[in-house]
């Protein structure tokens, strides 16, 4: 059985949108201060960066800001796998150079592991309160991970 995607809508209370707000915040300056510097890399040395050099500057540089210590380290983590699987498709030929991503346009950030919905039908994400979701359809199979998005409208999604 190959993978499928289920979108469901969320209703975070204030303090929750808060705290997506701070993850959606992170995700994007990781993403976004790593491209740059894989793009100087390749420029000056033919050479693409791995995610395992990543991941270890990704360990300072959460020393140097604090405040990216308050969400999911996985969560951080995956963005710096996203970015290396667009950055070697650019390299293909098989996509466009990877943007900037803005705060403006949809927002998302992925929680690869520690996530469960509960029996109320609340999903339950690390670092964070149970948020209220509607299940409007039957998930099979096992989930393997979920990204949560925020639409440019204000509306949540996972």
């Amino acid at each position: 059985m190959g993978n499928k995607a289920f979108r469901f809508r969320l209703y975070p209370n204030q303090e929750q949108q808060q705290f997506l707000a701070k993850c959606f915040g992170c995700s994007r300056f990781v993403y976004n201060y790593f491209l740059p510097l894989t793009t100087d890399i390749y420029a000056d040395c033919k050479k693409s960066i791995r995610y395992k050099e990543w991941a270890k500057l990704l360990t300072s540089l959460k020393k140097e800001f604090e405040w990216l210590k308050e969400v999911n380290s996985q969560g951080l983590q995956q963005t710096l796998k996203d970015l290396e699987t667009a950055y070697s498709r650019f390299l293909k030929g098989l996509a466009k150079f990877p943007k900037f991503k803005k705060r403006s346009n949809r927002q998302s950030f992925p929680v690869p592991q520690h996530f469960s919905i509960t029996s109320g039908g609340k999903l339950k994400l690390p670092k964070m309160s149970a948020i209220k979701m509607v299940i409007h359809r039957e998930i099979k199979g096992d989930i393997k991970s979920v990204t949560i998005s925020k639409t440019p409208s204000g509306k949540y999604f996972a």
